[in-house]
């Protein structure tokens, strides 16, 4: 009976000691099978090795839990850089809405504590991209594109000669297509299904202006041809129709716009013949 009250005695002194994340004892035990395990090593050594181990494994979920526990628990660590870029990758490879979250969470803490580490141009370029695996379609909101964008600005701005310049404008893109695609969208809804033409074309113009390094540029200049056509403003939709035939020509509206040009009665540049409407 002695040795059965004793035996329980000690499992419940190690099961609190679990319960609040410590070992007490050096040894290689931990509270569980799998579980990270916290030792009397200031530097987490153990902890990170076993989370660098799981990186290269591409163990994502293993990986955070110890990257994470050595990055709460020792704060004295060597390895927090290191860390911090690690657990950043780990929650983005699995990405989910919430553990992408918590990436951008440990990147920009990256660059918060290390801002002059030789690889903070990499951790602001995995905040893009980590807003980037959080875009919608153009037909939803576009909220995470933008927060891309200005990530992907950032890094410009921050790292002008990092050699991943070439990613991120390439990147930076794709995050301004999806957003023009987007806009773009509700312009054509305007004109097409609201009869908006006013807004339509006001919409397009100032997509024009803001974006103009975007992939739609041909597709932006026919709807602002279109609208003014519905308008009546002819010469203003010859403008842009010719815009289309010439700047574009192997743009998928290149046909039609030179159909329009025909209809409105255009002969060319300067729309002979078309008197500027009131």
């Amino acid at each position: 009976m002695k040795r059965t009250t004793e035996n329980l005695r000690r499992s419940h002194l190690w099961q609190a000691a679990c319960a609040v994340g410590l070992v007490v004892a050096v040894s290689v035990m931990g509270c569980g099978p799998s579980g990270p395990v916290l030792s009397a090593d200031p530097t987490g050594t153990s902890l990170f090795e076993e989370g660098k181990l799981a990186l290269d494994e591409e163990d994502w979920s293993k990986a955070g839990k110890a990257l994470d526990t050595l990055l709460k628990n020792y704060p004295a660590s060597p390895y927090l850089a290191e860390a911090r870029l690690g657990l950043g990758l780990a929650y983005y490879e699995q990405a989910r809405p919430d553990t992408l979250i918590l990436g951008i969470d440990a990147f920009q803490g990256f660059l918060t504590y290390h801002p002059t580490h030789p690889r903070a141009d990499y951790a602001q370029y995995m905040v893009g991209m980590s807003y980037m695996r959080q875009m919608r379609s153009a037909d939803r909101d576009q909220l995470e594109t933008r927060n891309a964008l200005r990530a992907f600005d950032r890094f410009t701005e921050m790292f002008p000669d990092s050699s991943l310049v070439p990613e991120v404008l390439k990147q930076r893109q794709v995050a301004l297509d999806r957003l023009v695609d987007s806009e773009l969208r509700v312009a054509r809804w305007q004109l097409d299904a609201r009869g908006l033409w006013k807004a339509a074309a006001s919409r397009a113009e100032e997509i024009l202006e803001n974006y103009p390094n975007s992939s739609f540029q041909c597709d932006l200049l026919f709807l602002l041809g279109e609208s003014y056509k519905e308008g009546q403003k002819s010469v203003e939709a010859v403008e842009y129709y010719e815009e289309v035939v010439s700047n574009h020509p192997d743009c998928e509206f290149a046909q039609l716009a030179g159909e329009r040009l025909t209809e409105i009665g255009s002969t060319g540049p300067g729309a002979q013949g078309v008197g500027r409407d009131s």
